[in-house]
């Protein structure tokens, strides 16, 4: 496995700097980092590999990444040019590992973002436990570089770029000196608690204003009202609008939905689903789907049927490549459930992605808090 080209990254890390720089980066905190290393990080937006990069530029940077992200035409492009790393994710990848320790042995430096996926409301996610382990066996300097605000400018719900003030800061977390003494559950304790970033707390002491765009596909991050907790809010340009009892909620120059933070509007409807599956032992959510997967070298379309989630199972039944089939998953299994909003929600297992895409656009959310939910309720009763 090699490092980025030095000419190739050279050149387009410069186009990369002048484009964040654009869109309104800067570093607050700075420190030296040379390989070898690992770099960790935030991740709220869709352009934190661009804002990670022209936070190291010059340094040439090695990056994980899903491996469904080098199945798209476009994407796929650019990480091979970047020589990034494919990873499965949520599941062990000795390949990827050891990819990733031949570069650092090349005095490399490597890029993870602990949480494998990117926030929809802007509050960092829970890592998996296993960057403890990778981290340990890694045994080099471990360094963070946070993007504060990111989420403002490029929220993952929207195309837009809504243009203001990104602050980066990097610094040192866990030397390998130290890293030598603790053991994994203190290593993941100080990983959570240093990537931890939430950008409507952090926005409600700068103030920092963001330039408004359309806010279109908000309304499948925060679907419930908060005035009368009807399920179904409406993009309006500006606003989502509730059909039900006609509040408006404007979105405005700091990122703020109706006066409120888009994480605290995210829990209670959270708070809402939790409270519904313990009212109802029989709870399940059940929709049409078509499903995804890995072919040839491409994420298409192979089948088509009914998702249903219960306390203890996902279970697929339809068609799979012109075949009548029936998937089973188990909740215990999966920690959590990543998301394209307002589309897919995906289960990964054994090294094998299955994609569900939804007619209704909310849905998936509403997968993603019920089915985190599941997975703590069966750890709670499994301690």
């Amino acid at each position: 496995m090699k490092r980025p080209n030095l000419f190739v990254y050279v050149t387009l890390g410069l186009l990369v700097k002048i484009i964040t720089l654009f869109k309104g980066q800067k570093i607050t905190e700075k420190v030296k980092i040379k390989g070898p290393a690992i770099i960790l990080s935030n991740h709220t937006s869709w352009f934190d590999f661009m804002y990670t990069t022209s936070a190291m530029y010059p340094h040439r940077v090695s990056y994980l990444a899903a491996n469904k992200m080098f199945y798209d035409p476009f994407l796929g492009f650019f990480l091979r040019l970047a020589r990034a790393i494919p990873k499965s994710l949520f599941q062990p990848d000795p390949a990827a590992t050891l990819k990733a320790f031949k570069i650092l042995r090349k005095n490399g430096i490597i890029s993870v973002f602990p949480e494998g996926q990117i926030s929809p409301y802007g509050t960092s996610l829970t890592p998996a436990f296993s960057i403890a382990k990778f981290l340990r066996k890694a045994d080099v300097d471990v360094y963070k570089v946070i993007h504060h605000n990111a989420y403002f400018v490029n929220p993952p719900w929207s195309k837009n770029t809504f243009r203001g003030k990104i602050e980066t800061s990097k610094a040192l977390i866990i030397s390998k000196e130290v890293l030598r003494t603790l053991n994994d559950q203190q290593i993941y304790d100080i990983v959570v608690a240093q990537i931890y970033h939430n950008a409507s707390q952090y926005n409600k002491e700068k103030l920092y204003e963001y330039k408004v765009r359309n806010i279109k596909n908000l309304e499948n991050v925060i679907y419930q009202c908060p005035s009368c907790s009807y399920e179904g809010l409406v993009a309006k340009t500006y606003h989502l609008a509730c059909p039900n009892c006609s509040i408006e909620l404007k979105y405005d120059l700091l990122g703020r939905i109706g006066g409120y933070g888009i994480d605290e509007l995210y829990k209670n409807q959270e708070k809402t689903m939790q409270t519904k599956i313990l009212k109802e032992p029989d709870f399940q959510l059940s929709s049409e789907v078509k499903l995804e997967s890995f072919r040839n070298n491409r994420v298409v379309e192979v089948g088509y049927g009914k998702l249903t989630l219960n306390r203890t199972h996902y279970i697929f039944e339809g068609i799979i490549d012109s075949k009548q089939e029936k998937l089973i998953f188990e909740v215990k299994n999966a920690p959590t459930l990543p998301s394209d909003i307002g589309i897919n929600v995906q289960i990964y297992e054994g090294n094998q992605l299955y994609q569900f895409i939804f007619e209704d656009p909310k849905l998936p959310t509403m997968f993603v808090h019920a089915g985190e939910f599941m997975y703590q309720l069966y750890k709670e009763t499994n301690i």
